[in-house]
């Protein structure tokens, strides 16, 4: 089984960095991490220095069949929410997906792994 890193950008005015990052810890990241084959999710923020901060939405999954389960057959479309959407100064069109090589790069640390949906079955 390949590990898949899943992750898209976007971004916001610098001011608002606060407030996105409590909605996605609310929200998406809440979701994903709460998702049957999801092994890790966190948002990374850059402040570019001209009033707007990139946002990198990344998940790392152990399969893409786990990715299709959770978002469904349009895997390359972002999940931001319409109501969103006029928060967002820009976004890049499509989700990207890579292959992990590095196992490690995936592994999930022993405090994480009790709260994975799987350690609760």
């Amino acid at each position: 089984m390949t590990t898949i890193l899943r992750a898209w950008t976007f971004w916001i005015l610098t001011p608002l960095r606060e407030e996105c990052r409590e909605h996605l810890e609310r929200t998406k990241l809440k979701e994903y991490r709460e998702a049957e084959g999801c092994l890790r999710a966190t948002a990374l923020f850059r402040d570019l220095g001209d009033g707007s901060t990139e946002v990198e939405f990344v998940s790392i999954w152990d399969s893409m069949a786990r990715i299709r389960a959770h978002v469904g057959e349009a895997i390359l479309e972002s999940t931001i929410d319409p109501q969103d959407h006029r928060k967002l100064l820009d976004r890049e069109p499509r989700v990207r997906h890579y292959e992990v090589s590095d196992r490690n790069a995936a592994d999930v640390p022993a405090a994480w792994r009790a709260l994975l949906p799987s350690a609760k079955k």
